[in-house]
């Protein structure tokens, strides 16, 4: 019994010693980066293509925009983007993203043709960062969408995205220093029924 314990919290252990390193994006070119747009510049999605910049877009017109060497993807008016991923492990995922503008996103399984939501997002004035948190699977394929409205009162016609990213939700180390408490509550009690058998 002991020795069953002691591995337990050894392995809580070595899982606590990663939980606090961030998850992997399982977005390619979340951050819009892989582009090499020039400083300052913007280049079609249409010109770029999807070997470059790993996201699609139903009409072309969209840019990947350069504003002092930090890529960002503009969507605009009657245009959408999207990415294709899947997930290594199944579990609770996080969907995070910085936006400016007026627009929609949405979280597609492609495997099963339903939407799993849509979101209209509307921040003219600063980058609002938006996360929703999903429950995926390893045998589907899912896309994420961010699309352009025009609203008002801006009517404002595109959509700014940058740093999507979609990762495992890791459990705090908080967490595991609680489970820990509890098996060493645990081997304290066996411990002390043990000594009492002896005595």
């Amino acid at each position: 019994m002991r020795k069953s314990i002691l591995s337990a919290a050894v392995a809580l252990l070595a899982i606590g010693a990663t939980a606090g390193a961030q998850a992997q994006n399982v977005v390619a070119n979340g951050d819009f980066e892989q582009s090499n747009v020039a400083t300052g510049g913007f280049e079609s999605f249409a010109n770029l293509g999807w070997s470059n910049v790993q996201w699609g877009s139903y009409n072309g017109t969209s840019s990947i925009v350069d504003v002092a060497g930090d890529q960002s993807a503009r969507v605009n008016g009657g245009d959408a983007i999207w990415a294709t991923f899947q997930v290594g492990t199944a579990g609770d995922y996080e969907i995070s993203f910085d936006t400016f503008g007026d627009g929609y996103y949405s979280l597609y399984n492609a495997s099963t043709s339903t939407a799993l939501n849509i979101d209209f997002l509307s921040n003219v004035t600063e980058t609002t960062v938006t996360s929703s948190i999903y429950t995926l699977n390893t045998t589907d394929v899912y896309r994420l969408y961010f699309g352009s409205t025009v609203l008002p009162p801006t009517f404002s016609n595109s959509l700014t995205v940058d740093n999507v990213t979609v990762a495992a939700v890791v459990p705090e180390p908080e967490t595991y220093a609680m489970m820990l408490a509890g098996l060493g509550a645990l081997g304290l009690m066996n411990r002390r029924r043990m000594n009492g058998k002896r005595a």
